[in-house]
């Protein structure tokens, strides 16, 4: 099988445009490639997404290679195909000066495909949208079934001009992360307007720029919480941006609140009735690309947070099951 990575013409084709903004974009075209395996009439049978991301580990600045799920492209292909492009796509990485690689596995549990992987800490968290009895925290406008607009200091829908204060947020957030990916601008510009109706995106401003942020999305019967942030000592507002979910959820007949972080402060007093468990599905894993590279010890999630929004969770191209 040949190596090589994919013209704009098969990018479209294979991927069905999900990914040619980004692809195509200045940053995609430097940092995101589509690699494909061919078989010697030229077919394309195995693809796969290989980004480079820029981060740190203890303070030194890194390049991340995330390799995305290998799938098949013209016709099936089998585990092996599969696994010379990873092994091809891993090289590529390693020859190009990418320190770490890290793959997200769809489910826990052991894959021979992840070998020389090992998960990192990461966890998840849900609450119910109601629970059979009213909850002595709630504000009295949340009891009352009312929604949050004009009831929260400073709320409002956020907007592409708030991109500078929250990627400020953000950067503070994971500074103190002893591996991190850093989020640059141009990923911002693509998160903010991508928001609609089903994907709320709410700040709080008090006349000083933003001071907390959060950003939801609507999966089914399920409210996702894909990000949040304060800055340092306004973190209590986040407890208000939460009330804000739950009330918006209710009103929209969502029956659950879930993501891979939900803010502290729902546990810590507690305010509000919340599950946490060790995550069963998109699981990260990390492996160093330097054979003699000694594996991060990375016990704490807390050291090593990663954020969906960083393109951590996406989803397979449509009808492209994975090729092993």
């Amino acid at each position: 099988m040949r190596f090589r990575d994919a013209d704009r013409d098969e990018i479209e084709r294979v991927l069905a445009g999900r990914h040619i903004g980004l692809l195509d974009s200045a940053r995609g075209g430097a940092h995101e490639r589509l690699l494909v395996g061919c078989d010697e009439d030229g077919r394309i049978r195995v693809a796969l997404r290989l980004r480079s991301l820029p981060g740190a580990l203890d303070g030194r600045a890194v390049r991340i290679a995330h390799l995305t799920d290998a799938f098949p492209v013209d016709g099936p292909s089998g585990a092996d195909e599969a696994a010379d492009l990873r092994r091809e796509a891993l090289r590529q990485a390693r020859e190009s000066g990418h320190a770490l690689a890290i793959e997200i596995m769809k489910v826990a549990g052991e894959s021979p495909r992840l070998q020389g992987f090992r998960a990192l800490p990461c966890s998840e968290a849900a609450c119910r949208t109601r629970l059979p009895v009213p909850w002595p925290k709630e504000p009295p406008w949340l009891r009352a079934g009312e929604e949050a607009p004009g009831r929260v200091p400073g709320l409002r829908p956020g907007h592409p001009g708030d991109i500078d204060d929250l990627a400020g947020i953000h950067a503070e957030e994971i500074a103190a992360q002893r591996l991190r990916v850093d989020r640059p601008r141009d990923l911002w510009d693509r998160i903010v307007p991508a928001r609609d109706r089903s994907s709320p995106f709410w700040v709080i401003d008090r006349g000083k720029g933003v001071e907390a942020y959060v950003l939801l999305r609507t999966e089914g019967p399920t409210l996702r919480w894909c990000e949040h942030g304060a800055r340092r000592g306004s973190e209590e507002l986040l407890a208000d941006l939460f009330w804000c979910a739950l009330g918006w959820g209710r009103a929209r007949g969502l029956q659950r609140i879930e993501g891979w972080r939900l803010p502290e402060i729902l546990t810590v007093e507690p305010l509000y009735p919340t599950s946490d468990r060790q995550r069963k599905t998109d699981v990260v894993m990390l492996m160093p690309l330097d054979p003699s590279a000694p594996f991060p010890d990375l016990a704490r999630e807390g050291d090593c947070c990663l954020w969906e929004l960083d393109g951590f969770r996406d989803d397979p191209p449509p009808g492209a099951p994975s090729a092993g």
